[in-house]
Formats: structure tokens, C-alpha cells, sequence
């Protein structure tokens, strides 16, 4: 088959808000797209966050397989971590499977694509390359090609909220979006290609910024700042439709489209420290040191990152505090775990569980397994871990008293796949999710709930789907999509041979019948390792960078 397929990855874009923008007539390029083809709700990977969504997607399995689970990655037996990238991604992704195909591939800004592989076509890997690197595109030539023509390669976004920051906050978001959709279509025109994957950010970023400009219900909703500024963020969104048009436009009219988003969004109104909420259970233990003795009677009085979060956002601070934010600064998170309460004075040799991560994630401390670890495997284990479960069903908001845990799962129940012992013990999500399980440091708050105070928006398990195109059925809504079954129902499509170790299924009632009696999905055992690509070692200054970034975008857990 000749099939031309164009993939464009809207991050955390959801149909609860989509079909808003559509029905006010904001949209109207992805509003056509929605009638002529076919939509349906997504089902992310857990956690729903850019690195694992996107890697799943991209690889078709589930994190257990693939072996993202997180931004950072923790290496094995130390309490150090290195930054989600190509080089840790276990199997092959899309396009390696393309270009194994013999299929010419060009990738733009996918999340989790530095070091960049060496595919049948382009790359140009994503925000998580550290910072000063030029070896981020394929050939490496491309850089210089497009700077030459373009200008500065618009990588990273650094523009956070504060009050009376909004304009910048935008006017980045839409030089971003015009850049990079004028280096995608110039690759159209200038390169052969049969699939074009490309990766749009801000669509997370504003939502994550700004999501309480536009939602009247936000505890955080200014009116007057609302009527200042959410024209500017309806105008970006009414970009992004703009720059899916000429995309569209540019692939042709044969070209099939598809778009797809990691997971959903809405609003946040609450923090839950859930280490503190170890602590408390008597899961977590401190060290009896005069120093942490000493930051624990500071933060029972208020001592706190949330605190010093709040003084920097006040407006009278905001004209002294540092441009890219506090934790963009050099050297910065070793600074905050020196003088904030932190895992640095947990006492291991008495700790039994901890938390890491934005949506409900809890680690026991095995032994064997965990730097200090003292959990038994085994029955020990199965104790602990079910006594913190028994727990979790319990509680309850202490100012609401409504129960505060929705679902919740083991790691053998969520995931499969040599890479399951990495992953944490109990994955949960709240009942209500504007209620986030804060990462972003270690012990945020001296109270287990409080009112949120950085990004007032933040990810949901639904994203969305919509493909049109030939042998695509028109004007349909399907069910039950999850995002692993993108890879194999994409490469169906284009008449490609699925690996049989995929988690995702062919979704066949997304093709017409005439396509589904002609072509039947084809399964082939896969290939260990993807397209060679060099492995990447960063200094320990880059990957100080890389997570001071990640923290300041309010990603890490």
C-alpha cells in the first residue's frame, strides 16, 4: 500500500473541552475532522503523564513492557535518577517499525525521542534533550538546515503563571506553535515521506498554567484577570486549530489524519501530601539528627515549600523573582532539600512505604530492591502492602469527610512485562480528581490536604481520538479505546505487519467493511531492540538541569 498517514499528538487535550471550543465555532478544522471521520475517548496508560502516555502509544504496551514510568527514572539500588529518554525505552516504537517497513518516516518533538533515532527519514527529538545539546535531530545536519532557515530551534518552554505574567505565559505558547508548525511544513515540502508524526506541547502547557482563567468554578478564578486575558487563551487555541489546517492542507488531500491526545485535562482545587500521610500512618519514619529534628520543628510551623511557593507568587515578589522560576536556578533542588523537610532526612532503616509521583503512587521499601531496603519479599511484603490498601479505602478528606480514593491497583494488576518490578507497589487515583496527589517535592505541606497553589490544571485518564481518511468509516463515535491501541490499528492500515508482543488490539470497527474484508491483520514475532540509536549519558549537571526544569513545569513527581 501507498497510504500517506499524518499523526498529530495534541498533549492533554480532552473532548470535554474540545467540543466546547467546536461548538463556539472556535475550531473549526478539527470540527470538520469530526464529522467526516471517526471519534472516540482514549484510555491513557497510568500514571497519565507525557513520558509514559506517549512512550505507550508510541510502542503499543503498557509501561511494564516498555519501561517508562515516570519523567525521571531511578537507577537500580541508588536514590539517584536520570531523565526518561530514547535510550531507556525498551522495544521498538513506530517508527522504528516503519522504517523497518521500508516506510520513509519523519518525527517531530515527540516526547521521550532524544538521543534521536536513526530512522528510514527525519527526527527531531523533544523538550527533554538537556540544554546546549545540537545533537538533537536526524541526520544531525537538520539542525543547521533549519536554523539557517527559521532561526533558533523553539525547544523548551520556561514561562510559568504569576499574576501579571499571562501575556508572556501566551505570547511563548504561540511562538512555539508557529515555529514548529512552519518547520513541519517545510519538512513536508522539502522530503518524501509516508507517515508524518509530529507532537504539538502547549496544548498541556496552558492548560496546566491557565486552566483557572477560563473556568469560573476554579477556586483560584479572578474575574477581572478573566476578563483581561481569556480571549488570549482562546485565541491559542484557535492557533492550534489554524496550524492543524495548514498541516492538513500541506499533506494533501489523500493523506489520512490522525489525531490523538496522551490523556485528558481539568481542573485541580486540591493538594494531597501523601507522604506526609505515611508519616502519619507511621509507614514513613524520620531521623532522630539535631538537623532534622530542627527542619521538622520548622515545618510543623509552616516552614514549608508551599509556603515559600505562595511568597513567590505574591506580586509584590514577582519583579525580584528569578525569570525561570526558583527551580530553574542552578543547583536549586539540592538547595530546597537542604532547607525543606525531605526524603535526605527520612530514616530508611525504619521506613516501610513511600510516595513518588503526581497521581497516586506508593513504593514499598523492599529489601533487595530499594537502596535501604527492609520489607521482606514475600509475605512481609503482601502485609504491608495490604494494610496500606485497607487504609486507603478509608480515608477521607478531613475537612469534607467524603471518601478520597477512587480506584486502586497493584502493580501485578496494572502491569505486565519484565520491566514490573520498577514500577510502584499501589497506583491509585482519587475519587474526585481535582484532588492531585503532589509530588513535586518530597514533603510540600505540613497539612495532608490543602488548596492548590502552583498549576491549576492537570491530567485526566481520557484523551481523545479522531482519524479520518480513506478506508476510515465517516461520522462514527467508538468506545473502549485505549491509547496501546493506536501502533497496531495505525500500522493496519497501512498494510504493515504488527509485532505479536503488542498490548494493544487492531481496532477493526474503525475501518469500513470493505477494507475489513480485504485485509486481514497480520502478526509477525517482534524484534528485540529498535533502529540503532546512540546511547545517551548525561552529566550530572544536565540532569540537575533536566529535573529543575521539570519541577518548575510542575511535571515531577
Amino acid at each position: 500500500m501507498n497510504e500517506k498517514v499524518l499523526l498529530i499528538g495534541l498533549d492533554g487535550v480532552t473532548f470535554d473541552w474540545l467540543d466546547r471550543l467546536v461548538s463556539d465555532g472556535r475550531c473549526p478544522t478539527l470540527a470538520r475532522l469530526l464529522r467526516e471521520g471517526v471519534r472516540g475517548e482514549l484510555e491513557s496508560a497510568f500514571p497519565p503523564i507525557t513520558a509514559v502516555a506517549w512512550t505507550s502509544l508510541a510502542t503499543g504496551k503498557n509501561p511494564g513492557k516498555h519501561g517508562i514510568f515516570e519523567f525521571i527514572l531511578p537507577r537500580r539500588g541508588r536514590r539517584s535518577f536520570v531523565a526518561a529518554n530514547a535510550a531507556a525505552r525498551d522495544g521498538q516504537a513506530l517508527w522504528d517499525i516503519l522504517s523497518r517497513a521500508g516506510r520513509r518516516v519523519i518525527v517531530t518533538n515527540f516526547p521521550c525521542t532524544y538521543p534521536p533515532s536513526e530512522v528510514n527519514g527525519l527526527m527531531i527529538a523533544d523538550f527533554l534533550t538537556p540544554r546546549g545539546r545540537r545533537d538533537f535531530t536526524h541526520p544531525r545536519h537538520l539542525l543547521d538546515e533549519i536554523e539557517g532557515i527559521l532561526g533558533p530551534y523553539r525547544l523548551y518552554l520556561t514561562e510559568t503563571y504569576a499574576p501579571g505574567n499571562i501575556d508572556a505565559v501566551v505570547d511563548e505558547l504561540l511562538d512555539e506553535l508557529e515555529y514548529k508548525s512552519q518547520v513541519n511544513r517545510y519538512l513536508m515540502r522539502q522530503y518524501d515521506w509516508d507517515v508524518f508524526i509530529t507532537h504539538i506541547w502547549g496544548t498541556d502547557r496552558i492548560q496546566h498554567e491557565l486552566w483557572h482563567v477560563i473556568d469560573p468554578t476554579h477556586p483560584r478564578f479572578d474575574r477581572r484577570e478573566s476578563e483581561t486575558y481569556a480571549a488570549r487563551v482562546y485565541d491559542y487555541w484557535e492557533q492550534v486549530d489554524k496550524q492543524i489546517s495548514h498541516m492538513v492542507e500541506e499533506a494533501g488531500s489523500s493523506c489520512s489524519v490522525w489525531i490523538v491526545s496522551d490523556h485528558g485535562f481539568g481542573p485541580v482545587h486540591k493538594y494531597c501530601a501523601f507522604n506526609l500521610w505515611l508519616f502519619q500512618e507511621g509507614f514513613l519514619r524520620f531521623k532522630r539528627s539535631a538537623k532534622t529534628r530542627l527542619k521538622r520543628w520548622l515545618f510543623r510551623c509552616g516552614f514549608t515549600p508551599e509556603r515559600a511557593y505562595r511568597l513567590s507568587r505574591h506580586p509584590l515578589l514577582a519583579r525580584v523573582r528569578p525569570p525561570r522560576g526558583v527551580t530553574m536556578q542552578p543547583g536549586s533542588v539540592g538547595l530546597l532539600s537542604k532547607l525543606f523537610l525531605s526524603f535526605e532526612d527520612v530514616d530508611w532503616a525504619h521506613t516501610t512505604a513511600y510516595s513518588r509521583g503526581n497521581y497516586g503512587q506508593i513504593f514499598i521499601n523492599v529489601k533487595g530492591r530499594e537502596p535501604e531496603g527492609i520489607v521482606e519479599p514475600g509475605r512481609e511484603y503482601e502485609q504491608v502492602r495490604a494494610e496500606i490498601i485497607d487504609r486507603l479505602r478509608r480515608l477521607c478528606d478531613p475537612e469534607t469527610g467524603r471518601r478520597l480514593i477512587g480506584p486502586i491497583w497493584t502493580r501485578e494488576e496494572l502491569y505486565r512485562g519484565h520491566h514490573r518490578d520498577e514500577a510502584p507497589d499501589i497506583c491509585f487515583l482519587p475519587q474526585d480528581m481535582r484532588y492531585l496527589a503532589l509530588g513535586n517535592t518530597d514533603f510540600h505541606s505540613n497539612r495532608f490536604v490543602t488548596e492548590a497553589f502552583g498549576n491549576s490544571g492537570s491530567h485526566r485518564m481520557q484523551g481523545i481520538f479522531i482519524a479520518r481518511g480513506r478506508y476510515l468509516r465517516s461520522g462514527v463515535q467508538l468506545t473502549g479505546l485505549k491509547i496501546y491501541d493506536v501502533l497496531p490499528s495505525l500500522l493496519y492500515q497501512l498494510g504493515i505487519e504488527i509485532p505479536d508482543d503488542v498490548d494493544g488490539r487492531v481496532v477493526e470497527e474503525l475501518f469500513d467493511t470493505t477494507y475489513r474484508q480485504r485485509h486481514a491483520p497480520r502478526f509477525v514475532p517482534a524484534v528485540n531492540g529498535a533502529a540503532p540509536r546512540p546511547e545517551v549519558e548525561f552529566t550530572p549537571e544536565e540532569e540537575a538541569e533536566i529535573e529543575a526544569r521539570l519541577r518548575s513545569l510542575g511535571y515531577l513527581g
